[in-house]
Formats: C-alpha cells, sequence, structure tokens
C-alpha cells in the first residue's frame, strides 16, 4: 500500500520562490538527520522570506498596500533596526492573512504553530526537567508540510487581489470567448494553483454575472469561456460550488431573467445537474410559454433532453410573426416539420404565401422526406397552388437538391402537379 504521507522531496520542489526552496531544502535535510529543531527553524525563515517576496510581487504589480510594507522593510534593512525586524517578524501571519489573504484563518493557525515551535526551538528554553525542547519527528514533518502547501507553493494573490485581478482580466475586451484559450489565458496566473476559496469565489462571482446582470452576446460567451475553463482546470471545486451555490443565485432571478439560465445550460448542459428540481419545473413552464423574443434558442432547447417537450410544444404554437423575427441558424428537423407542416394547412392564400416564404428562405435546410411531403401535401390544398408563391417556392426547393431534377419531377407528375415541372 503506498504511503499517505507527502514526498518531502517533492513538497521542496513545489515552492515558488527560490530563497523559500533552499531554506525548506535544509529544512528535510534536517528533519533526514534527526536535527528537528533546526529543522522547524528553517521551516519558519521559510515562510518569512516567500512573506517577503510576496509582499515585493505585489508591490511591483501595483498593489499599493504592499508597496507600503516593501518601503518599511527595506527601512528596517538600511538602519539596521533589530527591535524592527523582530516586530515585523512576529506581526508577518498576522498581515498575510489579514491585510492581503495569504493565508486562509484556519492555514493562519497552522503557521502560528509553526512560529510558537520555532521560538520554543531557537530560544534557549528548558523544559520542567531540565532538558532542552526537543520536538518530535512527526511534528517538524507537519510543520514541513504546512509551510509548502499552506503558503510557499501558492502565487502572492489568493485573497481579494486575486479575485479583483482576475475579475480585471475578464472584463477585457480582449479576454476569449472559448474555453480553451480562456485556459491558456488563466495558465500563468493565480488560478495556475489557487486556492480551493479563491476557486469558489470566482464561480459565485462568474455564476451571479451570467445569471442577474444584463449582458450582451459577446460577454456572455466570456463568461461561459471562463467558467468552462474553471470547470477543466479545478474540477473538484467547480462541482461542489456549483452543487452548494448554482440554485441559490438562479433563485433570485427575476421572471424576466429566466432566459439568462436557458443561456447557461446552452453554453453549459452539465449545469442542469446542479439546479434543485423546483428549478427544473419552472424552466419546464417557462419555456413552455417561451416568448416571442426568445424563439432562436428553440433548436437548443429541441436537443436539451429535459426541455425537449415542452420545446416541442411550443414549437408547434410558432406564429409567422414570430417567425419573421427569429433566424435559426441551426435548423434541426423538428423546425422544418412544423413549419411544412403549417404551410400545408394554409386555409388562404396569404397564408400559404407566408408560410412558403419561410420554408423558401431555409430550403437548403429542408430534407427529402420533407420535400417530398411538402409536395404531395400540395396536391390537396387549392389554396397553396394558387398562391403566388408556390412556384418560386418550388424552384428554390429544387435549387436546393435535395431531390436530384428527375425525382423532383417525378414527385410533381405523382402528385398531379405537372403544370408545375419547370421546362
Amino acid at each position: 500500500m503506498a504511503s499517505p504521507l507527502e514526498d518531502l522531496d517533492e513538497l521542496t520542489l513545489r515552492c515558488r520562490d527560490h530563497r523559500a526552496r533552499e531554506y525548506i531544502s535544509e529544512a528535510v535535510a534536517a528533519y533526514r538527520a534527526g536535527a528537528f529543531r533546526s529543522a522547524i527553524v528553517a521551516s519558519w525563515i521559510a515562510v518569512c522570506f516567500d512573506v517577503i517576496g510576496k509582499l515585493r510581487e505585489l508591490s511591483l504589480a501595483g498593489d499599493k498596500a504592499a508597496e507600503v510594507y516593501v518601503d518599511q522593510i527595506d527601512e528596517i534593512r538600511r538602519k539596521d533596526d533589530l527591535s524592527g525586524a523582530l516586530k515585523f517578524e512576529r506581526e508577518l501571519l498576522q498581515l498575510a492573512k489579514d491585510k492581503f489573504e495569504l493565508l486562509s484563518p484556519i492555514e493562519y493557525v497552522d503557521l502560528e504553530r509553526l512560529q510558537a515551535d520555532r521560538n520554543r526551538c531557537a530560544h534557549p528554553s528548558l523544559t520542567s526537567d531540565g532538558l532542552a525542547y526537543r520536538p518530535a519527528a512527526e511534528l517538524a514533518r507537519l510543520h514541513i508540510h504546512s509551510a509548502v502547501t499552506h503558503l510557499l507553493q501558492h502565487p502572492p494573490v489568493q485573497g481579494k487581489y486575486a479575485l479583483e485581478r482576475i475579475l480585471s482580466e475578464i472584463h477585457s475586451p480582449y479576454f476569449p470567448t472559448t474555453k480553451t484559450e480562456a485556459r491558456i489565458a488563466f495558465a500563468p496566473g493565480p488560478l495556475s494553483r489557487p486556492r480551493a476559496s479563491l476557486v469558489r469565489n470566482l464561480i459565485v462571482v462568474l455564476l451571479k454575472a451570467m445569471l442577474l446582470e444584463a449582458r450582451n452576446y459577446t460577454r456572455r460567451k466570456q463568461l461561459a469561456a471562463a467558467l468552462g475553463a474553471l470547470q477543466e482546470m479545478h474540477p473538484i471545486e467547480c462541482s461542489t460550488t456549483l452543487a452548494s451555490s448554482l440554485s441559490e443565485i438562479c433563485r433570485r432571478a427575476s421572471d424576466d431573467k429566466l432566459q439568462y439560465q436557458i443561456e447557461l445550460l446552452e453554453d453549459d448542459p452539465g449545469c442542469w445537474e446542479y439546479m434543485d428540481e423546483d428549478l427544473h419545473q419552472k424552466l419546464v413552464a417557462f419555456v413552455d410559454q417561451l416568448p416571442s423574443s426568445e424563439i432562436e434558442t428553440i433548436p437548443f432547447l429541441l436537443r436539451f433532453a429535459p426541455l425537449a417537450r415542452s420545446a416541442m410544444a411550443r414549437l408547434r404554437r410558432i406564429t409567422i410573426k414570430e417567425l419573421e423575427s427569429s433566424l435559426f441558424f441551426d435548423f434541426p428537423p423538428q423546425i422544418g416539420d412544423v413549419i411544412v407542416g403549417n404551410y400545408l394547412r394554409a386555409g388562404s392564400f396569404e397564408s400559404a404565401n407566408n408560410w412558403g416564404k419561410h420554408i423558401a428562405f431555409y430550403a437548403s435546410e429542408i430534407s427529402a422526406d420533407q420535400v417530398r411531403l411538402l409536395i404531395a401535401g400540395s396536391a390537396a390544398n387549392s389554396q397553396i397552388q394558387g398562391s403566388h408563391q408556390f412556384r418560386p417556392l418550388l424552384q428554390k426547393l429544387r435549387e436546393a437538391g435535395k431531390l436530384v431534377a428527375g425525382q423532383f419531377d417525378q414527385q410533381l407528375v405523382d402528385a398531379d402537379l405537372s403544370e408545375f415541372i419547370n421546362i
């Protein structure tokens, strides 16, 4: 059975800062030599160097608060201010947790224990029986592990600043609209090895923007790309956050924003599994009464099994006016069936002309079987044969080539419509 303990050499390689890595390497060497006090002291020094290094990185990135502390560190060094250096060291973890959110409260407690044990190891303290403090091997190993996993392996932006930086990137007009490109954009930043809390907070912000805020098509695709990239990069954190937060955010949406939930499902169908049953029921009812302004989502809804039945019911009630104001870039066969069916039931020349114009517009999408049905059905409807759109429609269907010329003409002959054969 493989050991549940993490390999110390692997932990060392995960350190970002080379100086911190040197001290952790020293801590590991001391641990293996049985010098556990030295291992704990070296681990604490690595933490100190790492926090200071992160403050310098944040300062270079334009963080004004970090600049203040970097200046303070430089001033202490210039003046060789020992008391100032000790004070800064004592407050280092509090600064990392509260001011820059580099540590969570639990991680802070673990590293605070490291700081306390470092003081016991480095200072000449005695135990009750007159012996120097001797930490256990397990304690030294724990502190090495905590130093790396809580702090040293992470980039210097993990709290509010990290979230703001990522959101600023997503809000850029140049952010990509595909998850593959979004993943490339995220790779060098804090999402390469983030804390779970950063991923959770980012997903919640993205969901709120996608479901509760007005946005144009490009913005929608950018948000969807960011969410899709996150799901590929950090699937466990994303799954947990979607399960706990998606339904709650959806319930906060007003009825006039329900379409945003449909768009979320179109961009990421898997989100359906994270929605509670009451939300499923509401979306089924919404699709059944789909507003005319959203008719263009019908093709997706027909392919999306949980909402396909409601979408089909709504499609059967589609009107000429709704067709005129919509444009289907995707044309599933059900749309052709409904349009052809309405055409064949036309009760007036005007109705036949109106439906005929739309069939002609989508002639290249109409299937061979639908062409056969249209020709055969037209023979029984004098309103169609007498409409001025009938002959142009037949010409469009012939040009679409779903039936070869001989077959097309034969269909007209079989339907007793030979007069409409073009000579």
